[in-house]
């Protein structure tokens, strides 16, 4: 990129010399177009009677060549000057009768058909010299408002490929010159991370070779020359001829990396808020979890002590001492169970995406709540759909949103005592496309605002409710690609509904 540097009048240097520098620069101008057209005119004139040209259209041609430069340099009014001069030149010392103003008849066509030529001329040249102009001020604007942008601006030929023109903000966020896109267009690409070149590079080249769509929308990462790495955003569109063949590409790239860090912090503060909930419910549940683990236990000891008995026994029964142990280890694989739900729930792990039963982790969360639907006299219904297909999810995490909406409809259930205590679970496929869970109780209901608000973080109607609950539901199930909603049940309480999508992609 080059640039020029105006002078400094506060240099302190004395001002050049000379009548040209103490004119104003308008005036400068005004004379130099004047005094071109007429040393032109002038001169088509003296070398048209110097050098030996033959009469009849030669006398008009370098008067002709003249008038337009005049016209193009200066504009209409210097045109005109040129015309008239040589108008009048031609006229008076080449037009038969020569050094006269009389004309003879031979010669009124063609001279009338001259002045006509000459005023067209002159306004063509205005007119070339008013678009060029126009031209330049506008591209000098949009090199002004290029150079002030933070994005990157750019304009490219695709046939053949070269570089027009990259803003300078290309070599702050990139960290290389300009210059070394006019050698080689694909330069950017070195910078590309190799984890994001192949992606970028095929994404680019579809793009310009008009397959698909003509905009352009992609995001990689770059490594600038002091090892630093930052994420950018490119958008652009093409620019076809008429026969609709892309000739021109333009693109504008942001740095976006503060933004991607913001994300990242972001998930990370939603993972740690989603564990402390968990954390948060599992404490809530602990009763649950004894009566869940000491029912086991306590069959097997029972069970233990019945083996005894038989194997006692004179003579031992070997088949229900036999019975018994197998009872045993039943009920062992049970409390592992149970203990192995809860400590799934309790750790803190990775998103581990795979192919999720929602009917079985339906069951596996209504086994943890057992207890607590129990011990608040709960109706417990299921109406699951059979053979319903399998979502890409964290099973885990979706344990927890099912497990935030039970033990909400549990508390919600707390005071209804004019009434049985209802809570309903329903699996079905949302659409070919998605499958829906809902969760109705027989509670006090939802009203019009409280549906929508109860989603926000920190929201609660609980004097020792955190509020956060139903945000991290929603949260969890937008980033499977679903949605989860409220609306008020009939004829008492509310139903929560999340539908996920089939293929991992987000719902419309």
């Amino acid at each position: 990129m080059i640039s020029a540097e105006a002078p400094n009048a506060a240099s302190g240097s004395p001002p050049p010399e000379g009548l040209a520098m103490q004119l104003p620069a308008k005036t400068r101008h005004v004379l130099q177009r004047y005094g071109l057209a007429v040393v032109l005119a002038s001169l088509a004139l003296f070398i048209r009677g110097m050098l030996p040209f033959p009469e009849g259209a030669s006398i008009y041609q370098l008067p002709v060549a003249a008038i337009v430069i005049s016209a193009w340099y200066g504009g209409r009014r210097p045109g005109l000057v040129a015309t008239l001069i040589c108008t009048l030149g031609s006229w008076y010392w080449f037009i038969p009768p020569v050094h006269s103003f009389k004309l003879a008849s031979d010669h009124v066509l063609p001279f009338s058909i001259f002045i006509a030529l000459c005023v067209l001329l002159t306004e063509f040249g205005a007119n070339v010299r008013r678009t060029q102009g126009a031209l330049s001020e506008s591209e000098q604007r949009l090199r002004v408002m290029a150079e002030t942008l933070q994005e990157i601006l750019w304009f490219e030929s695709i046939t053949p490929q070269r570089i027009l023109y990259v803003s300078p903000r290309y070599e702050q966020i990139w960290g290389r010159p300009v210059t070394e896109l006019e050698c080689d267009p694909e330069a950017w690409m070195e910078s590309v991370h190799l984890d994001d070149r192949q992606n970028a590079s095929t994404v680019r080249r579809r793009w310009l070779a008009g397959e698909g769509t003509d905009r352009l929308d992609v995001t990689f990462r770059i490594v600038r020359p002091d090892g630093e790495t930052r994420w950018i955003h490119s958008r652009g569109t093409l620019i076809r001829d008429e026969r609709g063949k892309p000739y021109r590409a333009s693109r504008i790239s942001e740095d976006v990396s503060e933004e991607k860090l913001a994300q990242e912090a972001l998930a990370e503060a939603q993972t740690q808020l989603a564990h402390v909930s968990r954390l948060t419910t599992i404490g809530e549940l602990t009763t649950s979890i004894v009566h869940e683990v000491s029912q086991p236990l306590a069959a097997m000891i029972a069970n233990a002590a019945a083996s005894a008995r038989w194997l006692a026994a004179q003579p031992p029964d070997i088949a229900e001492a036999r019975a018994a142990v197998s009872n045993i280890t039943a009920d062992g694989k049970r409390a592992r169970d149970v203990i192995a739900r809860i400590r799934a729930l309790a750790k803190h792990q990775v998103s581990h995406t795979e192919a999720v039963d929602i009917n079985q982790e339906v069951l596996e969360v209504l086994g943890v709540t057992q207890h607590e639907l129990r011990s608040h006299n709960i109706v417990r219904r299921t109406e699951l759909a059979r053979a319903l297909p399998r979502v890409t999810g964290d099973r885990v995490q979706l344990q927890q949103v099912l497990l935030n909406l039970i033990m909400n409809a549990i508390e919600a259930m707390g005071a209804v005592d004019d009434r049985s205590r209802e809570l309903t679970i329903a699996t079905d496929e949302d659409s070919p496309n998605a499958i829906r869970v809902e969760v109705r109780d027989s509670g006090p209901g939802l009203d019009a605002q409280g549906a929508e608000r109860m989603f926000d973080a920190f929201y609660t109607t609980k004097s020792d409710g955190l509020g956060m609950g139903l945000s991290i539901s929603r949260s969890i199930v937008k980033a499977h690609g679903g949605r989860l909603w409220a609306s008020p049940n009939e004829p008492h309480g509310a139903v929560f509904r999340f539908s996920l999508p089939l293929s991992g992609k987000a719902l419309p």
